[in-house]
């Protein structure tokens, strides 16, 4: 499992500098033919480390006995593999690979925390051991990943826009997505986030009804602040619906909200009590 795991880290390392490459090397006459081998080392880094990831969390299941949420660095593993899962989705139906510059090493370094700090392998409470956990934590982390992929064309957004307005060529020359392209796919992984985290605390909701001893409390802390990010993304959508705000003030509140996830993500359990956080 320690190997695996190794192993894992260091093909998404080898697959984020890949991803950072393809964007930085730039479309110089004199390497034709490089920048589409570097795209499908990246592509197919990223493949692999997400397979072997994969094969990490099932073998991590089957070895604890539950799904890796008993404390939040166990739970970053399966993060990483969301955010790789919707990379993968947005490069099959786009075809746009440049997004994998931001979101892969992001993936990088949640695994790399999760190799890094989880220590606690001990058993759920015994009234949590149910498979109604598996489908709510995975739209859960599935929302989150689609939300920080929005938060990466929201950054690729204001990158390209800042260079088209000082009017240079740098080494991300005709690199980025265009402003369109950004804005409309940060969008829809906007509302995909929103649908899978709506879906995630419905499953939440009826989690209460079939576990002894689990009642839903609006004032629990994981709960409110979830609460909350779904109310900022929802108000995002129905403001860019109802007076067209898109472009900057979109990128700008894609990055908000996706800071507003890493606040109900990681803060809520390092510094809040709540039934969601077992350390």
């Amino acid at each position: 499992m320690h190997f695996l795991f190794l192993v894992t880290v260091l093909v998404y390392l080898a697959a984020g500098i890949f991803q950072l490459l393809y964007l930085t090397i730039g479309e110089r006459s004199e390497t034709p033919t490089l920048r589409p081998r570097i795209a499908l080392i990246a592509f197919w880094g990223t493949c692999l480390g997400f397979a072997l990831l994969t094969l990490f969390i099932v073998l991590w299941w089957s070895r604890q006995g539950h799904f890796p949420m008993k404390h939040w660095t166990d739970s970053t593993a399966f993060f990483a593999w969301a955010i790789t899962l919707i990379y993968l989705i947005v490069v099959r139906v786009t075809q746009l690979r440049a997004i994998g510059s931001l979101v892969i090493p992001g993936a990088f370094i949640t695994i790399l925390i999760s190799y890094s700090f989880s220590r606690n392998t001990s058993a759920l409470p015994e009234n949590l051991e149910t498979y109604w956990l598996v489908p709510h934590i995975t739209l859960i982390f599935l929302a989150y990943a689609a939300f920080f992929t929005a938060f990466g064309f929201g950054l690729l957004y204001l990158m390209a826009e800042k260079k088209i307005r000082q009017k240079t060529n740098t080494i991300f020359h005709n690199l980025f997505p265009s402003l369109g392209a950004s804005d409309e796919l940060g969008y829809r992984c906007t509302i995909l986030g929103v649908i899978l985290l709506t879906i995630g605390i419905i499953v939440g909701a009826l989690l209460t009804q079939y576990i002894k001893d689990l009642t839903w409390r609006w004032l629990d802390s994981q709960i409110f602040f979830t609460f909350v990010t779904w109310v900022i993304y929802v108000v995002q959508i129905s403001v860019r619906q109802l007076w067209g705000w898109r472009g900057r003030k979109a990128a700008y509140s894609e990055i908000v909200g996706f800071v507003a996830v890493l606040c109900t993500y990681i803060g809520v359990n390092l510094f809040l009590d709540s039934t969601h956080t077992f350390r």
